[in-house]
């Protein structure tokens, strides 16, 4: 019997842990031709895209999210939400063209440390045998002047959980007042950097003004502030993007 107990406690608690919003989210980060394994080409997103497009998914922001849980505002029939971590420079040059061809819409989480004023100052930092160019605020303007949803990914990009409160604060509290202040609207979500959430962290992205926050599939589940979102890497096939959804 107490085996039993034993049993039925791990399986709930595992249901726990493993629920999924309902509405899904997908996480890319650099659409290019870079070699490094977070990087998917140009043509393979464009036939992600594709793909949800012939399977029915309409792609929603997290303001829109938000407001159906809030206030049960309708959502499209097979809602999905597509993120972009780090903000990259393809992000302005590639992957808001494909999105626009479609009709769909992204949620692009940048690093305010890494968003240089105009052209002629762009960060760019070599990575994973690429060399990485990041955006500019004229950039990031325009993809929300486009209908995307610009979200935070810290201040500079640094683990959370290895930080103390104070720093976690100072991250998440100066990346959003950026944000604001340039675009002029409040900045609704957060992206935790590397996915690095611990329990605490929690308390203080909600301090800090955000709505929502996303994790990975490690510490993501059906909570608002840690939303489990899937990844999808180089040569992630469109058919496994889809089995990943079902």
């Amino acid at each position: 019997m107490r085996r039993r107990r034993l049993i039925a406690a791990a399986l709930l608690l595992l249901a726990a842990c493993s629920r999924r919003p309902d509405v899904p989210i997908l996480t890319y980060h650099s659409i290019s031709d870079a070699p490094d394994g977070f990087t998917v080409s140009e043509s393979e997103f464009t036939s992600h895209l594709d793909a949800l497009q012939r399977a029915g998914f309409h792609t929603v922001t997290f303001h829109e999210w938000l407001a159906h849980e809030d206030r049960g505002t309708p959502l499209p029939a097979k809602p999905i939400v597509l993120t972009f971590d780090d903000g990259f420079e393809d992000a302005y040059s590639t992957v808001l063209p494909a999105l626009r061809a479609r009709g769909m819409r992204g949620t692009f989480f940048v690093v305010t440390s890494l968003v240089a004023r105009d052209p002629a100052h762009r960060v760019a930092r070599g990575e994973d045998g690429a060399q990485r160019r990041y955006l500019v605020w004229p950039e990031v303007r325009a993809l929300a002047a486009a209908g995307m949803e610009i979200g935070s990914h810290g201040e500079h990009h640094l683990r959370m959980a290895d930080l103390d409160r104070a720093q976690v604060l100072g991250e998440l509290t100066r990346s959003k007042q950026t944000l604001d202040g340039v675009l002029g609207i409040s900045t609704e979500v957060l992206a935790y950097p590397y996915n690095s959430v611990r329990r605490w962290i929690v308390p203080l992205a909600r301090e800090s003004g955000y709505r929502a926050a996303v994790a990975g599939m490690a510490h993501g589940n059906a909570d608002r502030f840690t939303l489990y979102r899937m990844g999808v890497y180089r040569g992630t096939t469109a058919d496994q993007v889809l089995a990943q959804l079902r």
